[in-house]
């Protein structure tokens, strides 16, 4: 019997009918599982779609991906596939597994199941939902965890106690769910979340895993809200002692976006936004903790050199750009040499006056086109050498600080000072 709840796009619909007569064919069981069944019931637009095969999810994305003229990626440890099916998109497909945890926070290992263990495997009963794809019983709802009375009442609710023990990951996964589809920790949940926290489940968790869930994190369409909802939490200084939000920052957050929202609208380039966000995590720290802290979630160098430059220049260089006679040039002097991350970081701290002031600035630096060049030195006969970067330098300031009213001023200035 169908399931009337929800309506899939036509082009997804004959993709599942085409999967459910392939297994069949194979003489398999597939299903619709996990965030795809989840994100329909909430009616929310559906970007991949997860498949899980009682059989061989190996060899039944390779044939999918024969039939359909599609490329396919398989990572035979944990028996999954990706097929990236042109004009579609990309295609999870799993054998259906029961996993076991050698010790807290490791990968897990990995056994063939039916789907009622490999629903049960999973973090929350929302993500426990599966849709049958046999043609016989096509798209009848399996939800033997009451994932869909928890996804109306607006739980987020995990299958066991051990739950967060088994993969303390989970923790930030709770927290983002709970943020993004507006649910509640659900209070048996949260206290078997807090148990684990407790029991230092983090310090399980290698520092690339833990990297990666604060990435995600700050992909949310509300970061500030997760952020918050870890610090409450406590997580923050589980992970590492130096993580945390002061009452000042907690009040900076929804600056934060703001800030990262102007930085988009204007297209002023972030390299790795997520590294703003980041920063707002270390206020309270020191250089040293800050090294720690790399270290531990094992960052890039690039991701190093941004935190460690917030750490060093933030509260000072905040006074200094705060005095009112600070000039566009002393602007660009004080923020040049930092990553564009810690310029947009600083901004976001910034008092009302100076968000407008540092706005002015960075929308006046994104569209300046320099009056002097140095193929202009060059027809001037100035011999290449740090001179260049001088002169350079002080013709830009003064464009800046309307000192030069034109390309001709700035040519007449370098004439005048420095050509011989």
């Amino acid at each position: 019997m169908k399931n009337s709840k929800f309506k899939i796009e036509p082009k997804t619909l004959r993709l599942l009918k085409q999967i459910g007569q392939l297994a069949l064919q194979r003489g398999e069981n597939a299903y619709a599982v996990g965030g795809f069944v989840r994100d329909l019931f909430l009616k929310k637009p559906v970007m991949d779609i997860d498949i899980t095969v009682e059989g061989d999810g190996i060899a039944f994305a390779e044939a999918l991906a024969q039939k359909t003229g599609s490329r396919v990626e398989a990572f035979t440890r944990f028996g999954t596939s990706i097929v990236i099916m042109p004009g579609f998109g990309k295609i999870d497909v799993a054998t259906a597994r029961t996993e076991t945890y050698e010790k807290p926070g490791d990968l897990p290992i990995v056994e063939k199941s039916g789907i009622a263990q490999d629903l049960f495997r999973r973090d929350f009963t929302i993500n426990s939902m599966a849709l049958n794809l046999s043609p016989a019983s096509f798209l009848k709802l399996l939800d033997p965890f009451r994932g869909l009375e928890d996804l109306k009442k607006g739980r987020i609710r995990a299958l066991h106690p051990l739950s967060f023990v088994d993969d303390p990951t989970r923790v930030f996964r709770a927290v983002r769910f709970e943020q993004r589809f507006q649910k509640k920790i659900e209070p048996e949940t949260e206290k078997w979340l807090t148990d684990s926290l407790r029991h230092r489940s983090m310090n399980t968790v290698s520092g690339e895993r833990l990297r990666n869930e604060f990435q995600l994190i700050f992909k949310e369409p509300h970061p500030e809200k997760a952020v918050k909802r870890l610090a409450e939490l406590d997580v923050l200084t589980c992970v590492h002692p130096s993580l945390g939000l002061s009452g000042a920052t907690l009040k900076k957050l929804s600056q934060v976006s703001k800030t990262l929202e102007f930085f988009k609208k204007n297209k002023i380039a972030l390299e790795d936004e997520k590294m703003v966000w980041f920063q707002t995590l270390l206020l309270k720290s020191s250089a040293t903790q800050a090294e720690s802290l790399s270290r531990r979630l094992m960052l890039s160098r690039t991701e190093q050199k941004i935190v460690i430059q917030s750490v060093d220049v933030c509260p000072v260089l905040l006074n200094t750009l705060s005095a009112s006679k600070v000039t566009a040039s002393h602007m660009n002097r004080l923020l040049s040499p930092l990553a564009a991350e810690v310029q947009c970081f600083l901004m976001a701290l910034a008092a009302p006056t100076l968000w407008r002031r540092m706005a002015v600035y960075f929308l006046k630096i994104k569209n300046l086109k320099p009056w002097l060049r140095g193929r202009d030195l060059k027809v001037f006969g100035i011999p290449p050498g740090f001179r260049y970067s001088y002169i350079l330098l002080e013709a830009l300031n003064g464009q800046l600080d309307g000192r030069f009213k034109s390309r001709g001023e700035v040519l007449r200035w370098v004439k005048k000072t420095f050509a011989s």
